[in-house]
């Protein structure tokens, strides 16, 4: 099933790729979505996000009530000349939960990222050029599986060894882990800057490193109905990398956000006996972000994310966030 989302993924790119020109031919009259600022400049945005319900005796839901709070941050320091461009970019996202079926609170979303990417624009043609690329991204708090009642779970670790223990809850990762780092270099193309889209292309060579040894995922139920968790193992990994960013506004006050990159692991550390070749192999990282604001300190947003990782987790991961953001401009 994976390799089929990242074959229609693929199979995208080059209709998109040859409307591109066209695009471009109709909005290159059209001035810069935004204004651009030479030299340095820098923004920080600062969001928190809650959410609260009740129920009493509503027939097929548990009585009580369910809370999510949540906080973000997203701070950028970039730098913009008539040669080059180094973009920096730091980001948190946090929320927690808790509902009457499990009344502690949960972890809902926990990511830190930073990520610092330079351009450089070829004399004369600065919407293309070579760009290298380097970010680091991790959880910063425990992860944890809890259940309302004791369940029975099969741990299995790295070097086949298997054992049952029955509870409410077990730890599963420790803070900062899975740490995740990837260094790229290629070449970009800006192919539209427009007043209201901007689109970004990027090929190169990449490498990924995801120090995971001794962390631990849950997985399905087995025969005996124990919840099956299972040893994470470290992840080496290099190839082609290829990337997709698409920023535009619907109007004043709304804007969106759409991306996706690819690693193909011609380099791998797949352990013995996987016989998956790289494509299969293929990392997918992809989101999508809209924002409209509702007043100048309040908007509502929704986010998607998308993270296919078949030699760490053969599944995706995703995550669907639709929230009021209360926003505040730290500068």
């Amino acid at each position: 099933m994976i390799h089929r989302l990242i074959f229609r993924l693929g199979a995208l790119l080059p209709a998109l790729i040859f409307a591109l020109p066209a695009a471009r031919a109709q909005t290159q009259a059209s001035p810069p979505m935004d204004a651009k600022v030479m030299g340095w400049s820098k923004a920080g945005n600062l969001g928190v996000n809650l959410s609260f319900s009740s129920s009493q005796d509503v027939v097929g839901q548990t009585d009580g009530s369910s809370q999510t709070y949540g906080l973000n941050f997203k701070g950028s320091l970039n730098r913009l000349s008539e040669g080059d461009e180094w973009r920096n970019e730091l980001t948190l996202q946090e929320a927690t939960t808790k509902t009457p079926s499990v009344p502690n609170y949960l972890k809902a979303g926990d990511e830190l990222k930073f990520a610092t990417t330079y351009l450089y624009f070829i004399p004369g043609k600065p919407q293309l050029g070579p760009y290298v690329k380097g970010e680091a991204s991790a959880p910063i708090f425990k992860g944890e599986n809890i259940q309302a009642t004791p369940v029975t779970y099969r741990v299995t670790e790295a070097n086949g060894t298997s054992t049952a223990v029955t509870g409410n809850s077990i730890r599963l990762t420790d803070g900062f882990k899975p740490l995740t780092t990837k260094e790229s270099v290629g070449a970009f193309w800006k192919a539209v800057e427009a007043e209201k889209v901007k689109v970004e292309l990027r090929v190169g060579f990449a490498a990924m490193q995801i120090d995971a040894d001794g962390q631990f995922t849950v997985g399905g139920k087995n025969a005996a109905g124990e919840t099956e968790v299972n040893e994470l193992r470290d992840v080496n990994q290099a190839g082609l990398e290829t990337a997709l960013a698409v920023k535009g506004k619907i109007d004043d006050k709304s804007t969106y956000e759409v991306g996706a990159e690819t690693l193909t692991p011609f380099i791998n550390n797949k352990q013995a006996g996987d016989d998956r070749e790289a494509f299969r192999l293929t990392n997918v990282g992809a989101f999508a972000k809209l924002d409209s604001k509702v007043t100048s300190w309040a908007s509502f947003g929704y986010n998607y994310k998308l993270k296919i990782e078949p030699q760490l987790i053969d599944r995706a991961q995703q995550i669907h966030l639709l929230v009021l953001n209360i926003n505040y401009n730290l500068f």
